[in-house]
């Protein structure tokens, strides 16, 4: 009994020596944390055309008033395919069209003896492609979560006092268009921009923001074209995901190619005929685009007419590199066609026949009833990309840009980096109810971990007789821009016993508001709400009965 009464107030000692180290800790933090700071908004379908569309119309106040013309590239182009895994598994390491992890939705491994990707284990590869923090924004895309988006975006804004680079996945507008077509399309457009601009109003000058988007959106006729490629094809058809196609035998590539063209709904094919060619069929003449593995630089031809309007637009016949076909056909309507294909082709998840509609037609399936993406025109290719910031400058004034190089070029982003630690803290209440103190004491020595103590004392005339106290640890297994999940285990110390606790805790936040949910097996449900005045001080009240301050550091 004297032993536990003599820890009680050793704990006691503790709590009055604890409030000097908290300052020394701010003032520690305060000059330590001067690291350039970036939000990274991937808003997903949004094209450059249908957005400034949007702004010509008023109808995008936020974003007009926060970028200037400067500041956003009106010709940006993607990815090839123009798809949402391709996008986001590749974008944020570098890689390029030729190196992309997921060229579609379905896919094989090695085609000549691979693996069978299908739709489930790409999802899964794209989502844990991203960081932790977003993994869960791809349930605000599904449209009865839609209203969680615009929260879990304002509140970014928060989890810049511990995260140096936060990435938001905006999948709203990508719906939509999918399932609802363009008038809701444009709309989504209106959504974002409010909530955009409720960020926009509680962000410091020094922090990054850049916005970029994956792909445009095609309406139009919609077109069911699978069930046809599987009676076209048959046995020989290993797997079909627009725009790629996958043959048992490759070398029946170029007889496919031509009855696809000629017997389907399918605009183009694409096929390599050798190591060096690619060709294309469509409906008044071939494609041909030739390779110089020396110099790295790829020739156009064509048989018949010119469909992609090139010849027509300047362009010779010669033979020219990435950044030439870019500058020359940023603003075509089908912008970087011989680079995107050629490199496609080359790489090793790719199939053996491409298979792509014009602007006026869509890929129809049952996910994308109303509109949808994966070819090779402007609607598709040319996405946006705005910046603004301190350490986004190189980007300003550009005409054109291509997507995959952004995180190449922007100095000072590390998406592996994490906090070191989670924040201390110190803090104290008073119970109205129980009549008396509670004090929680709380050290990090990991990301993601916790450990602390809990003393509650109802003896005011003798500070270091507490009638218990709990001694606990707790990990983090979730965490999203909204919630966070925490289950931990300790003791309980009373004089009398010595007793075992579990707890669960799920917090929600608001802006500056954290809600903390604790289930505890030596505790009633607590439910603890509290208000970030600053970045060290917070008040907070256990379930209204009772009021106190947090000191975080």
């Amino acid at each position: 009994m004297q032993c536990k009464r003599s820890l009680l107030a050793a704990i006691n000692r503790f709590t009055l020596s604890v409030f000097g180290l908290i300052f020394l800790f701010i003032n520690t933090e305060a000059k330590t944390n001067d690291e350039a700071k970036f939000i990274l908004i991937h808003l997903d379908a949004a094209s450059s055309h249908y957005l400034l569309e949007e702004m010509e119309k008023g109808n995008l106040p936020n974003l007009q008033s926060y970028f200037d013309d400067e500041n956003h590239i009106k010709y940006t182009i993607t990815y090839f395919p123009s798809k949402t895994p391709t996008v986001i598994s590749s974008l944020r390491i570098g890689d390029s069209v030729r190196e992309a992890n997921l060229p579609g939705w379905e896919w094989i491994i090695d085609n000549v003896e691979g693996t069978v990707v299908k739709t489930a284990g790409t999802f899964l590869r794209m989502i844990l492609s991203t960081s932790r923090l977003s993994t869960t924004n791809i349930l605000y895309g599904v449209p009865a979560f839609h209203w969680l988006a615009g929260p879990a975006l304002v509140n970014t804004a928060d989890y810049l006092k511990d995260y140096n680079i936060l990435q938001f996945y905006w999948y709203n507008i990508d719906t939509q268009g999918h399932f609802n077509g363009e008038d809701a399309y444009r709309k989504e457009y209106a959504d974002f921009d409010k909530h955009f601009g409720s960020l926009m109003n509680r962000l410091d000058d020094d922090v990054n923001i850049i916005i970029y988007s994956d792909h445009g959106m095609t309406f139009g006729e919609g077109v069911e074209i699978d069930t046809v490629l599987e009676e076209l094809i048959g046995d020989d058809l290993k797997v079909y995901s627009y725009p790629s196609l996958y043959l048992k035998y490759q070398e029946k590539a170029e007889y496919y190619s031509w009855r696809i063209m000629n017997e389907t709904a399918i605009d183009y094919t694409f096929f390599k005929s050798d190591e060096n060619t690619l060709r294309g069929y469509h409906n008044d003449g071939t494609m041909i685009f030739n390779k110089n593995y020396e110099d790295l630089t790829i020739q156009y031809q064509y048989i018949g007419e010119d469909v992609l309007e090139y010849y027509s637009n300047g362009y010779n016949g010669e033979f020219l590199n990435e950044d030439e076909w870019l500058s020359l056909t940023h603003n075509f309507e089908y912008p970087l066609a011989p680079v995107l294909l050629y490199h496609y082709m080359e790489n090793p998840g790719s199939g053996d026949i491409i298979t792509l509609f014009d602007e006026t037609k869509y890929h129809k399936t049952a996910y994308s009833s109303a509109g949808n993406h994966g070819g090779f025109t402007d609607t598709d290719m040319r996405s946006l990309l705005m910046a603004k910031g301190p350490d986004v400058s190189s980007l300003y004034g550009k005409n054109y840009y291509w997507l995959p190089n952004l995180f190449n070029d922007i100095q000072g982003i590390d998406f592996d980096r994490r906090p070191p630690r989670e924040r201390h803290y110190f803090s104290s209440r008073y119970d109205f109810i129980n009549n008396r103190t509670v004090t929680d004491y709380s050290m990090s020595p990991l990301y993601r971990i916790r450990y602390g103590a809990t003393t509650y004392n109802s003896d005011f005339n003798k500070l270091s007789n507490y009638d218990s106290f709990d001694i606990w640890g707790k990990a983090d297994l979730y965490r999203s821009y909204l919630t966070r999940l925490w289950i931990g285990t300790g003791i309980e110390i009373s004089p009398d016993n010595i007793d075992p606790l579990f707890l669960v805790q799920y917090d929600i936040q608001i802006r500056k508001f954290v809600l903390q949910n604790t289930y505890s097996t030596n505790r009633r449900f607590q439910a603890r709400l509290s208000y970030e005045a600053t970045r060290w001080l917070a008040i907070e009240s256990v379930n209204f009965t009772s009021i106190g301050l947090r000191f975080d550091f």
